[in-house]
This record gives structure tokens, sequence and C-alpha cells, in this order.
């Protein structure tokens, strides 16, 4: 999987094309959901949250690649 490769791209009925997340995206999101649900790693600041959400979701993605 690339990291720019987009995820759940969708055309209205006009044509218009919307290209979805990038699977980066998709996949720091669901870390940060993960993270958010326990409790204990709240009082992280957002910014580390996020920086270690990316992080996590580029592993993945270079992990992928193999």
């Amino acid at each position: 999987m690339k990291a720019d490769k987009n995820v759940f791209p969708y055309e209205l009925g006009d044509g218009t094309v919307y290209t979805g997340l990038t699977a980066r995206d998709y996949i720091a999101i669901q870390v940060v959901a993960g993270l958010s649900a326990n409790v204990n790693l709240i009082s992280n600041s957002y910014e580390d949250m996020a920086d270690f959400a990316y992080k996590q979701a580029d592993a993945m993605i270079k992990r992928s690649e193999k």
C-alpha cells in the first residue's frame, strides 16, 4: 500500500469526484481512535497523539510494501 493511495473515493451524480482520504490519513485516524479509547493515554497532548498516529501509519505502510 502506498501512503498517497486514496481510500473511499466517491463520485457525485453531477460527475464531481472526491478522492477520499489517503491511506496514511485513514490509518492515523484509526490509531487515534484506539488511543482515545484508553483513558490513561488521553493525558498525552494532542500533538503527541497525532505524531504517534502518523508514525504508526508510516510503519504499517512501510511494512505492507515488503
